[in-house]
């Protein structure tokens, strides 16, 4: 039978931002990459709604909220992938990617680095992904979205 469980193997990375410097990533599950797109982002919109009750006219606004949380996902994704490094603080002491307090300290050079190696084993499959040109953006001929307004009758 084939096997359909991520690989507990790892992947040894010699830094070239710091002569002497590695770090060892494993790739991250498929619940885990769930997890890191939830964190990634969330949306905010915000549409006017119209409600007519017992002959009252009200405006209300609906608001939902978009973050880009690249720090939270920068966080998670060294948290989870670095599996042994040898990169220290001034100290002399390792770094504990799974504390918030050693990516204040890390050189970007080398974080950017580790960002890529980490981004090179969990991208999705190409074939797997839809270009955007291609991607069906609504129902309408011209592929533009319409707003709309909501209304509630009573």
């Amino acid at each position: 039978m084939p096997k359909g469980t991520v690989s507990q193997e790892t992947f040894r990375h010699e830094l070239t931002s710091l002569p002497g410097g590695f770090v060892e990533l494993r790739q991250l599950s498929y619940h885990e990459m769930m997890r890191r797109r939830d964190i990634a982002s969330k949306l905010f919109t915000e549409q006017q709604v119209s409600r007519n009750r017992k002959e009252k006219r009200t405006e209300e606004m609906l608001r939902a909220q978009l973050e880009i949380m690249n720090v939270a996902t920068m966080e998670f994704e060294f948290g989870n992938c670095i599996v042994n490094h040898n990169i220290e603080d001034d100290n002399g002491v390792l770094l504990d990617f799974k504390s918030p307090m050693s990516f204040r300290m890390l050189d970007p050079k080398i974080g950017a680095e580790i960002n890529r190696y980490i981004d090179d084993l969990n991208q999705e499959d190409e074939d797997d992904l839809v270009p955007l040109e291609n991607a069906a953006t609504s129902s309408l001929q011209d592929g533009l979205i319409e707003p709309a307004m909501i209304t509630d009758q009573d």
